[in-house]
């Protein structure tokens, strides 16, 4: 049997609380191949109540792309799972990443993108993110993962990150343990969207400007993005690309 995969983790987490339904139009990017021809894996995408869409990446790298920021060792997939609400509703964007390399280390990083100031709306973080300050310390300190340090993460990185980012290293023999830390993480947002009310003024084009410019940033710098350009090739990584922005 083969290992279930964090999207595939996630998505089965969301689902027990929200309905989800599939987005028709991307069944060019359900099963992709790589430059080289061979299984590149794919994404599907859903919709749901408050949400815009709700994101499941698996691509495949083949016998293995090098990594230049991880000394180039290969790396044999990468993932992504990333539900973007609808900004009718202050919401954040959660998103989970991984990247799987050849020798079974497992590296991650995890955040909520919030597309509104905390600090204007401190309400929000006294009733939602102080809570989760426990829980955030206990996965920091799990024996089970290498927290990466903020020094090594890019400043565009540095700049758009939450109070609850956290970015790590483990290998996939503990990938449980990612799975835990996804699950609370996705818990604290199904909460965010229960309570969620339709919001009123500008906040929307805030939202939707300030995600937008942090997308565009990402397209950029993104160091894992250039390696599934390599891999893929820019028509590819381009529908990639609009399809999780």
């Amino acid at each position: 049997m083969s290992r279930k995969s964090l999207p595939e983790a996630c998505f089965e987490i969301l689902t027990q609380q929200v309905r989800l339904d599939r987005i028709p139009g991307f069944d060019d990017l359900e099963q992709v191949t790589l430059l080289s021809g061979a299984d590149g894996g794919g994404l599907k995408i859903y919709r749901g109540d408050k949400i815009n869409r709700v994101v499941l990446v698996d691509f495949k790298l083949g016998e293995g792309e090098p990594v230049p920021h991880h000394e180039n060792r290969p790396s044999v997939g990468a993932e992504i799972f990333q539900i973007a609400p609808d900004f009718n509703y202050k919401l954040p964007v959660f998103g989970i990443n991984s990247v799987i390399m050849k020798d079974g280390t497992y590296y991650f990083d995890t955040d909520f993108s919030f597309g509104f100031d905390l600090v204007r709306d401190y309400d929000f973080v006294t009733k939602y993110i102080e809570p989760m300050q426990e829980l955030y310390a206990q996965f920091s300190l799990h024996p089970d993962f290498k927290i990466i340090p903020l020094a090594e993460m890019t400043t565009w990185v540095r700049t758009y990150i939450s109070p609850l980012f956290i970015t790590a290293i483990t290998t996939v023999d503990k990938i449980q343990t990612v799975f835990d830390l996804a699950s609370e993480y996705i818990h604290l947002w199904t909460k965010m969207h229960r309570d969620a009310a339709p919001v009123t003024g500008d906040i929307r084009e805030l939202q939707q400007s300030r995600i937008q410019a942090q997308y565009a940033g990402m397209k950029s710098t993104d160091r894992m993005g250039k390696v599934l350009l390599n891999a893929f090739g820019k028509d590819t990584f381009s529908k990639f690309f609009k399809a999780m922005s």
